[in-house]
């Protein structure tokens, strides 16, 4: 196995504990903010963390001047699982004794393609939502601990991949644009007509691919067909000119491919992304960012997608 296909979260032996503890760890670097955007995303309605201040305040025998108060408190409870149709009933009727506040709230995730039936009201999300989910966050985030988040996403990403947590389908039928740094890529796109990029690396299904180069957006292209993962690309008669030509070293190893086609000229689209102290920053910062190609298509800067 390849160090780039070896999770850092790997101190469990039994599979759903590794998976939730790295679940819980990148909430817990995330912070508030972090946690927030992933309950809000999940219909989870947690209480507000702001400081009401409030003047002459009623007691039961005297009237203090003010208060300042947070109700900033709930419970979150989380259990994981890493097989479909796994959701055991007793368990669940368990698990939901626990819930007893209004700020208490119980939430599954599981590998299921759909919320399974049982669940009723109790939240639910597959892995891949939050994957998916994590990757959203990033995008727009200028969070002190950006770049840790960014790690910690990536290996759990690894981990999702290497139990078999994110299987779906690819779909087409959609105007979604991703958009990927492409200082490499571009190029190989305008020449051979493919991404190639690191194996079982998970996107969200679009339907169009663009790069970012050079501080700008110029080109975007149509995916003909659902990427595909595990390709060696010394097998295929396809990538031999590829190969000879771009790149000449390679040894074999597995990469994911898509394939494109009807190359679009929308740029420039000039980067103007800043960071949280106002200096310019790039656009991508290693993740994937998402737009609608109606959006690409008339946007002069990067802040407009």
């Amino acid at each position: 196995m390849k160090i780039e296909d070896i999770s850092i979260f790997g101190e469990y032996k039994q599979a759903e504990n590794r998976v939730t503890a790295a679940f819980l760890q990148i909430c817990k670097v995330g912070g508030e903010d972090f946690i927030r955007f992933l309950t809000n995303q999940l219909s989870i309605q947690l209480p507000s963390s702001e400081i009401e201040i409030q003047s002459q305040v009623k007691g039961k025998e005297t009237v203090p001047d003010g208060l300042l108060e947070s109700n900033f408190s709930f419970k979150l409870y989380v259990e994981s699982k890493i097989k479909p149709n796994t959701v055991n009933a007793t368990q669940l009727a368990g698990h939901q004794k626990q819930i007893v506040n209004s700020n208490d709230f119980l939430l599954y995730l599981t590998p299921d393609d759909t919320k399974p039936a049982i669940l009723g009201t109790t939240y639910w999300a597959n892995w891949l939502q939050i994957i998916n989910t994590f990757n959203d966050y990033l995008q727009t985030s200028q969070s002190d601990n950006k770049q840790l988040l960014e790690f910690l996403v990536e290996h759990f990403n690894t981990l999702l991949v290497n139990l078999n947590l994110l299987g779906y389908t690819w779909d087409l039928n959609n105007d979604n644009v991703i958009i990927v740094a492409g200082s490499w890529a571009e190029g190989v796109a305008l020449n051979y007509n493919y991404y190639i990029c690191q194996n079982k690396r998970s996107f969200k299904s679009a339907r169009y691919l663009a790069f970012y180069n050079n501080n700008q957006i110029r080109y975007v292209f149509e995916i003909a067909k659902p990427p595909e993962d595990d390709i060696n690309l010394s097998l295929r008669p396809e990538f031999a000119s590829y190969i000879t030509q771009a790149e000449p070293g390679y040894s074999g190893d597995l990469r994911k491919v898509f394939t494109l086609k009807n190359a679009q000229n929308v740029g420039p689209i000039i980067n103007d992304n800043i960071d949280k102290n106002g200096n310019p920053c790039p656009y991508t910062y290693g993740q994937p960012r998402y737009t609608k190609l109606p959006t690409l298509q008339t946007a002069k800067r990067t802040s407009q997608l």
